[in-house]
């Protein structure tokens, strides 16, 4: 889901039929919404053997004119099977279909199968202009070293589909191994330097200063962390950045350990950190380039509240979304107990206004396995809303209240 600069709704989902709805609602904060649908290339029932995933994801140019499905697939290996592959088994090569929707026009622009740019994974898409998508692709061990790895990363127009720029670099694995087994700072700092030389025509065409600074676009959709903000206030490291994973497998599990901050659309940065009263976040804005803008304890609505917390359960919170007009924040939280991936006891979103650092809302979310939810803040009719989408189907609208 996704809201576009109109404040639209734009929801692509996936089904087995091949031809994959995406919807877009239009003041959908009135009693007389307007829906349209679309159809675009997806996977299909005659796709699914031996599939190991599948990846959606929907994104939208900068100036909203352009919206691009993404419908990922993956195959089983040989070495998946847990016994032996089939006989004479061929895996299919990893593809994802992109398509280029014109939003003013609601039509089909054009699509192409990444199987045809190249022979790699897919490890990372970002739509990173109102011109540009970046295809990140994985070849495998580099031949420098060991724990390096290859990649190969590709610019392709919007919204014809044209091939652009592209570059080879070479990468550790995040989060990076131990000191004893990567490389030193000079191998480091060399590395990153051939990086830079080598895509040095990709980065002038996005307008990113170091190819750093272009994989973190594609992993988080934000900028580098400035020092100030990547340390914490305690002077403690903060090693978030090294948890992202490769397209649509960050650990949303992770809560009590990995806590991003979050990086508004002017570029301030909040984020929640453990609170020198225990059990507590402090929440935390910092301006582009690092600077405290403002620090509060919040013990209300996120963890070590005692009325949303339950004995014997591990609570952590994340900010997931930032509205600066009415100036609201959106938080997810969770609490569990034992494995990461499982015996989730309570999810719920916590609104706040982050200017007055005051309490908006408490949202309970449902716990059902195989239940997801996808969240937004969102504006319609001159008010600010929580759009919240259940597992493809149920959209909910729920609406901020005013400050006190």
């Amino acid at each position: 889901m996704r809201v576009v600069p109109d404040q639209s709704l734009l929801v692509l989902d996936s089904d087995t039929s091949g031809s994959w709805p995406l919807v877009r609602l239009r003041k959908w904060w009135t009693e007389t919404p307007a829906i349209e649908v679309l159809v675009v290339s997806g996977w299909a029932e005659g796709d699914a053997k031996h599939i190991d995933r599948i990846k959606v994801d929907l994104q939208v140019t900068p100036d909203g004119r352009y919206a691009v499905a993404f419908a990922g697939a993956v195959w089983m290996e040989k070495s998946d099977f847990i016994f032996h592959a089939p006989r004479g088994y061929v895996p299919r090569k990893p593809d994802t279909i992109i398509t280029v929707i014109d939003l003013n026009q609601w039509k089909i622009i054009g699509s192409i199968h990444t199987m045809g740019v190249a022979d790699g994974q897919l490890r990372g898409i970002r739509v990173v202009s109102d011109k540009w998508v970046v295809l990140d692709f994985e070849l495998g061990d580099s031949p420098l070293r060991i724990l390096l790895y290859r990649y190969v990363t590709k610019l392709v127009t919007v919204p014809d589909l044209r091939s652009g720029p592209e570059c080879v670099s070479d990468r550790q694995f995040r989060p990076p191994p131990p000191p004893s087994l990567g490389l030193g700072a000079s191998d480091a700092e060399k590395m990153r330097w051939q990086n830079d030389e080598s895509c040095k025509a990709v980065l002038q065409t996005v307008g990113v200063g170091s190819f750093e600074g272009l994989e973190t676009l594609i992993d988080r959709g934000q900028d580098i962390l400035p020092v100030a903000v990547e340390k914490r206030s305690d002077g403690f490291e903060r090693t978030e950045d090294n948890y992202f994973r490769f397209w649509g497998e960050y650990p949303y599990y992770l809560l009590t350990a990995e806590n991003p901050p979050f990086e508004s659309h002017s570029q301030k940065w909040y984020g929640l950190y453990n609170s020198q009263e225990r059990g507590f976040y402090d929440l935390e804005i910092f301006d582009a380039e690092g600077q405290k803008l403002k620090s509060q304890t919040i013990r209300h609505l996120m963890c070590g509240d005692p009325s949303l917390e339950q004995r014997g359960s591990a609570c952590g919170c994340r900010v997931i979304d930032v509205s600066e007009g009415p100036r609201d924040l959106l938080a997810f939280c969770r609490t569990q107990r034992g494995d990461y991936d499982g015996m989730v006891r309570r999810e719920w979103l916590a609104v706040l206004h982050s200017d007055v650092f005051s309490e908006a809302g408490f949202i309970s979310l449902s716990r059902a396995y195989g239940h997801e939810t996808l969240e937004e803040i969102a504006s319609g009719g001159g008010h600010s809303f929580v759009v919240t989408l259940e597992t493809g189907e149920l959209l909910r609208v729920y609406a901020i209240p005013d400050r006190p």
